[in-house]
Formats: structure tokens, C-alpha cells, sequence
């Protein structure tokens, strides 16, 4: 006998009106479609509907009492990206859902319209957003897997953040991947393009925080020749050499005010002008940028741009503290032993019983890249094919805290760490976070301050 197959839940429609006839209109006859619904009659509803559960597709009137159409899709992105949002407005409002549906809304439906059509264009939505989510992801070795195999990682966590680049992996809107530092943000940016319709174009990373501020204008955006003194030939700027790619601007906070505007007006415009150039170039590009630090109280504070901002918050994904998915330890771990055992061709094979139980109790403030780091060591020191508890100890700073709990006395490298550690912590407090000031502070340069935090796996805030 073949056992049971549950049938699969109907597609569940939120639907968002304000005009009380004509969302029970709309609700019975989705529901005599076979749809499941739930109704609200202004975005504060529609947005706490949102936090609690997913939805198949989102059906919104563009205005409504308490907001509009526009910041429901910017919500339906940040909260559950890859859903479709159709759009559902009066005449008037028709070149605002046309410009929605430019910036990646399915559809839109201008009033009065027949239901028969609104099924229509939901059944179409649903299925395309269906049909986008189940298609195989494409591994680093050619190989296919399905969205939540783990290709990112083992835990609950990375399973559904795999989930979720594959319903946005084709749309071309802007991604902000936010997180601690040493998370992984760039690790799930270079996913999501090489599991992308741009996977045979360029990725292009762009580390801001380590650019120097005269230069950055030429290095992003590039330079003519004869531009200013020095400039002896014409260069193509990171978003030129990112066409028909990915740019991914990594520590987004740190760029200046003057390179904001900058960035904002390709963001708006889609194209690029070159120092000294005479015209624009036209960018066939996706910008995905990357930030560690609270953007939302750099805007309030002055620090960062309101408009940049919403620009580039269209598609969010917070990408979790190591800590907070324990079940991916382990499996970096190994991953990591052996990147660096084939890297230094050592003759390691993986981790002892004991050595991996000390990695589970761990909680690594500096998350993957401190993981990888201690690994990297153990391999380079392991005598043995078995990486054992004491290799992991030869990472001072896990080491450190160890020792300091135990009492142990902490040796000169280790207390010259903890020294400079703490200088840079006070500067960075005194400058509230900002990476010149403390450099200033410190007397050392930007770039050489940003690469002690690095290394000791520091943000600019505690």
C-alpha cells in the first residue's frame, strides 16, 4: 500500500483594503477560488499580520488610512522578501504602481476591476514565486541542491536564509545584508549572485572602510585621464568592472557624505560618470551592500544618509550570530580543516571528540571568521592527522579569556593584545564609533586601525 500523502495548504493571500465591501468582495470570491485569506484595513495591520506569519502573495489598495502602497512593499521586502505584492489602485494613482512595479511588485490592478481578473493575475503570481522557490540552487562544484539544503550552513537558521535568497536571487532590487562583524555577510552575497541570472557575471567587493577617503571617488567610480595630477590613463571604476554582475559594498556605513550622494544618484539613475568624464555610463549592475553597525541610528544621528538608506534597505537579511546557530559550528569547523590542511598541504583530517566538545562551548564573539582563524592555527600546529584541544589553545584570544577566568597567569603577547584592545575600545567609545576621529585618537591611520579591529575582531560599537 502507498502511504498518505498530505495534500499541500492552499496558497494564504493577505489582503489589504481599506473599504470594508470591497475587501469582503474580494475575500469570498479569492476563497471560493480555493485561496485561504486574511484581511486588513490599514498598514498597521497589514504589517503585524506580516511579522507574524508568511504569505503566498500580498493584494494591497496603494492608499491607504494610515500609509500607502509603497511602504507596504518596502515592508513586505524587509520582513518576507521574494512574496509578490499586487497592487490594487484608482486611476489617479496608476503611474505610482506603475513605478512600483518597475522597483519588483508582480502586478497591478487599477479600480474597478473585474475579480475574475484579480484571480487570474493572484494564481499567475503565486505560481511564478513557486515555481522561482522550488528551482535547484547551484553549488560552488556545479552541483544542484535544493533552497535549504545547507549549502550555507546546518542550523534552522542558515536552512531558512537559503530559503529566502532563492525567492530573491533573480530579482534584481537592491540587498542589504546586515549582522555582526565576521558573520559571513559577503559569504551569503557571493551566493546569492552565483545562484543568480548575473552567476556569469562579475562579483565585484568593495571594501569601504579600508579605502582611503582621497581615493575613493576614483577607485568606485573611476577616473579620465587628466583628471587631476597623476591621473595618466582613463580607469574604470568598481561599478564598470561589476557589469552585468554584482557590486557588493561591504561597511556601507563608512563611506563619506559626499560619496553618498554619489551612490545614491546610480542607485536612482542606473548609471555612472567617471572623474573628469563628459557624460554617464550606463550600469547594468545589482548593488548589494553589507553593514555591521545600526544604519537606522546612524540616519537619526546624521551620520548616514536617510535616502541612501531606503534605497539600498529594499531587500533585508539579517544574517545571524554564530552563536545563535550552534548547529553550524561544527560544520564550519570541519569545512575550515579542510580548506586549510589541503591550503598548507598538512596532513590533518579533521577534529578529536574533546576538541570538538571545546568548540561547542564556546561563543565566539568574533562568530565564522574567529572560528576560521583558530582553525587556520590548529591546522599549522596540530602534530597528529587529529586536531586536539590544546591546538585550539593556541588561539590567544579564546585562550586568554580562559586563563583570565582560571586565574592563570597571561603571557606578554597576550597581555600586549589585551593592552591594545583596550586602547582602541576607548577611542572608539571617545569617538563614538566614528573610525577617524579614533584613528586620530590613537595616532595611527584609518586603515591601520581597521585592520587591529579585524584582527581582534572589534565593531565600533560595543
Amino acid at each position: 500500500m502507498l502511504p498518505e500523502v498530505s495534500p499541500s495548504p492552499p496558497p494564504c493571500i493577505l489582503v489589504v483594503e481599506d473599504d470594508q465591501i470591497m475587501r469582503i468582495s474580494i475575500e469570498d470570491r479569492l476563497q471560493m477560488e480555493g485561496f485561504d485569506t486574511v484581511a486588513a484595513p490599514d498598514f498597521a495591520t497589514a504589517r503585524r499580520a506580516l511579522q507574524e506569519r508568511a504569505f503566498d502573495l500580498v493584494a494591497t489598495d496603494i492608499r491607504l488610512p494610515d500609509g500607502d502602497g509603497r511602504d507596504l512593499f518596502e515592508a513586505v521586502c524587509r520582513i518576507h522578501p521574494g512574496t509578490p505584492v499586487i497592487l490594487m489602485t484608482a486611476y489617479i494613482s496608476v503611474e505610482d504602481a506603475v513605478a512600483l512595479t518597475k522597483a519588483g511588485a508582480a502586478d497591478y490592478l487599477t479600480k474597478p476591476f473585474d475579480l475574475d481578473l484579480l484571480v487570474r493575475k493572484a494564481r499567475r503570481a503565486v505560481e511564478r514565486a513557486r515555481d522561482r522557490y522550488a528551482a535547484p540552487l547551484v553549488a560552488p562544484d556545479g552541483s544542484a541542491a535544493m533552497p535549504g539544503s545547507g549549502m550555507l550552513g546546518r542550523s534552522p537558521e542558515m536552512r531558512r536564509l537559503e530559503e529566502i535568497t532563492a525567492r530573491i536571487r533573480d530579482v534584481d532590487s537592491a540587498v542589504l545584508l546586515t549582522g555582526e562583524s565576521g558573520v559571513g555577510k559577503e559569504v551569503v552575497a557571493r551566493f546569492i549572485h552565483r545562484n543568480s541570472a548575473r552567476a556569469d557575471g562579475p562579483f565585484v567587493a568593495v571594501n569601504c572602510a579600508a579605502l582611503p577617503p582621497g581615493l575613493v571617488g576614483s577607485e568606485v567610480f573611476g577616473v579620465e585621464k587628466g583628471a587631476f595630477a597623476g591621473a595618466e590613463e582613463n580607469r574604470a571604476g568598481r561599478f564598470e568592472q561589476a557589469q552585468g554582475g554584482t557590486i557588493f559594498l561591504d561597511e556601507i556605513a563608512e563611506v563619506p557624505d559626499a560619496t553618498q550622494i554619489k551612490l545614491l544618484r546610480i542607485l536612482e539613475d542606473h548609471r555612472v560618470e567617471r572623474l573628469g568624464g563628459t557624460g554617464p555610463i550606463e550600469l547594468d549592475v545589482r548593488v548589494m551592500a553589507s553593514t555591521q553597525t545600526d544604519l537606522e541610528a546612524e540616519v537619526a544621528r546624521g551620520a548616514f544618509r536617510p535616502d541612501l538608506f531606503w534605497r539600498l534597505n529594499v531587500l533585508r537579511i539579517e544574517v545571524p550570530p554564530l552563536r545563535a546557530r550552534r548547529d553550524d559550528i561544527l560544520y564550519l569547523a570541519r569545512h575550515f580543516v579542510a580548506e586549510q590542511a589541503a591550503r598548507m598541504h598538512r596532513p590533518v583530517d579533521g577534529l578529536s571528540t574533546t576538541a570538538e566538545e571545546r568548540l561547542l562551548r564556546m561563543d565566539f564573539p568574533g562568530n565564522a571568521r574567529q572560528l576560521r582563524n583558530m582553525i587556520e592555527r590548529a591546522v599549522a600546529l596540530a602534530a597528529g592527522p587529529q586536531i586536539q584541544v590544546l591546538d585550539l589553545s593556541a588561539d590567544e584570544f579564546p585562550a586568554t579569556a580562559e586563563r583570565s577566568a582560571a586565574g592563570a597567569p597571561m603571557t606578554l603577547k597576550e597581555n600586549v593584545a589585551s593592552a591594545e584592545r583596550a586602547a582602541i575600545r576607548r577611542a572608539l567609545d571617545e569617538a563614538d564609533g566614528t573610525l577617524h576621529l579614533a584613528a586620530e585618537k590613537l595616532g595611527v591611520s584609518r586603515k591601520t586601525l581597521w585592520e587591529k579591529m579585524r584582527r581582534y575582531e572589534m565593531t565600533r560599537h560595543h
